[in-house]
């Protein structure tokens, strides 16, 4: 086709709502097409995730979320209008009258040398990578605020570093190479373990990138569950043995209970703020500006996702998933979740995970790039 030629109107005209266009007639859109989205949002987790079929491979994903709450919960910073003010539902995080903790370190007299971070630097959404063996990769947090960008979102940022972290060691697993492709090409054997729903942008470069799995903590209703559909429409596995889409899987798949705790408690928080904002109860807003007077200023009822994750009650359930890893009791500590000889058992999953918050307790700060 030249230049100045115009493609066939066959294959450009948009749908009027009820055909397909032909562009799309060899995609699994014409699966979904006539079908109710209800449909295109249901993932089936016992054919597109066996390792969830064993109670080996559950306790093994609940070692890896707990670890990921317990490090959310060691680089907490709820500040997300900054230290000053009044955040009515963080009383528990009152360092004294009208200022607020940030960076929840809580040895910072023991070490002079730590930044005492009081700015909000990013929300409290992190993922964790983990390899096709059992071993953790690295761990990021959502830095929009600290980049000035709403892009930096947790998962695309590890996707990124994972593939940097490629390029310059080439020792990292991330399971088989493809046939004929560098070890960077896919990470395939990838597991990432994300505390919020992943949304289409980070949907996107997993997908791009052929993570294998996301295992996440808490839905997020403005994702619109753009994950299952992306599965669904492009997910299946190709003959490399590697997906077109990682596969979504909510905590509640591994019995974590802070799932429905986190969903419930957000969905009762947004209920709160509607209210308290229709009869502008201050005492019940998420955030006052400091010198607030009723009538003159402005008070903060955001019910975004966001503001609940600066709160005492998801602040409480975050501790509450970092403890269980401290107490965690196997029940197959000698498990494995695949056959492969060189695959952890849970014990050492257990020992690994450990080891890791223990590391980056000292060595990785929560409001910049941290070594690995």
């Amino acid at each position: 086709m030249g230049h100045n030629d115009v493609p066939s109107p066959s294959n450009c005209t948009p749908s009027n709502g009820n055909t397909l266009p032909s562009l799309y007639k060899r995609s699994l859109l014409t699966e979904y097409w006539s079908k109710p989205v209800s449909q295109l949002n249901v993932v089936d987790l016992k054919t597109a995730a066996l390792d969830l079929a064993t109670p080996v491979g559950r306790e093994r994903h609940r070692i890896y979320c707990n670890l990921l709450m317990k490090l959310i919960h060691r680089f907490w910073n709820g500040n997300k209008r900054g230290p000053l003010g009044t955040y009515p539902w963080r009383v528990n995080q009152l360092v004294e009258k009208g200022i607020y903790r940030g960076d929840l370190f809580p040895n910072d007299l023991l070490d002079p040398l730590r930044v005492r971070w009081d700015r909000y630097l990013g929300h409290n959404i992190a993922c964790i990578a983990v390899d096709g063996r059992g071993e953790i990769i690295d761990f990021e947090f959502n830095h929009n605020d600290f980049f000035r960008s709403s892009a930096e979102h947790a998962e695309a940022r590890m996707v990124r570093r994972l593939f940097g972290l490629a390029d310059i060691r080439d020792s990292w697993r991330t399971g088989e190479r493809l046939p004929k492709k560098s070890r960077a090409f896919s990470l395939k054997d990838v597991t990432l373990y994300t505390s919020l729903e992943s949304c289409a942008q980070c949907s996107g470069v997993m997908s791009l990138g052929r993570v294998k799995q996301v295992i996440y903590l808490q839905n997020d209703p403005g994702a619109y569950m753009v994950g299952n559909m992306m599965f669904n429409l492009a997910g299946k596995e190709t003959g490399d043995g590697s997906s077109l889409a990682a596969i979504p899987i909510p905590a509640s798949a591994v019995e974590l209970p802070q799932y429905d705790q986190l969903n419930d408690a957000y969905s009762a928080f947004m209920d709160d703020m509607e209210k308290a904002e229709q009869v502008n109860d201050t005492d019940r807003a998420f955030f006052l500006p400091p010198g607030f007077i009723a009538g003159k200023s402005s008070a903060d009822y955001s019910a975004s996702i966001t503001s609940f994750l600066c709160t005492d009650t998801a602040l409480e359930f975050f501790a509450a998933g970092g403890r269980a890893l401290d107490t965690m009791k196997l029940d197959h500590e000698d498990g494995v979740y695949r056959p492969d000889p060189d695959t952890l058992t849970n014990k050492e999953v257990l020992e690994e995970a450990r080891g890791f918050f223990e590391y980056t307790d000292v060595e990785g700060f929560r409001g910049s790039p941290h070594k690995l």
